[in-house]
């Protein structure tokens, strides 16, 4: 039987949440100029930005010493609440091997002085071998980091 998991993680940033929401959403091609050992290549193939609802990307990524891509549709985005839902749907390497379904969620939360950053994976193993998720949202959340660093100037 089929059981769908989650992993979840969040990391609390200097940027402010505008910022880094509109980075991520608006000018995704930045990411791979900022963070080329973990994003060399990003493409938008629909939609007029990264972040349309129905948008299509491809995600070209360097992960657990893999050199791997995966094209995600926007499923959901909440400008107000700050968050995009990805369908992943195609790809190459981990993620198309060891996963029947994938999904994540982005959410940036306000806070006074910066912001949390918060990633979450819904997924279904093909087999019980298979890693959990949860090194992608590290993989993220470092990802993250190097934004923030940016963004701050640093």
């Amino acid at each position: 039987m089929a059981q769908i998991k989650k992993a979840e993680g969040q990391i609390e940033i200097k940027s402010h949440a505008d910022k880094f929401f509109e980075l991520w959403t608006r000018k995704s091609h930045l990411i791979s100029e900022w963070c080329p050992e973990k994003y060399p290549k990003i493409e938008l193939h629909e939609g007029s930005f990264h972040h349309s609802l129905g948008a299509v990307t491809t995600w070209h990524f360097i992960a657990l010493g893999h050199h791997d891509f995966v094209k995600t549709k926007v499923a959901e985005i909440d400008e107000k609440n700050k968050f995009v839902i990805y369908n992943y749907f195609e790809g190459q390497g981990v993620l198309r091997s060891d996963y029947k379904s994938l999904k994540s969620k982005i959410q940036v939360i306000p806070k006074a002085e910066g912001c949390i950053v918060k990633w979450t994976f819904e997924y279904e193993k093909k087999s019980d071998d298979v890693p959990d998720a949860i090194i992608y949202v590290h993989f993220l959340l470092d990802c993250a980091k190097n934004i923030d660093a940016r963004l701050c100037g640093a």
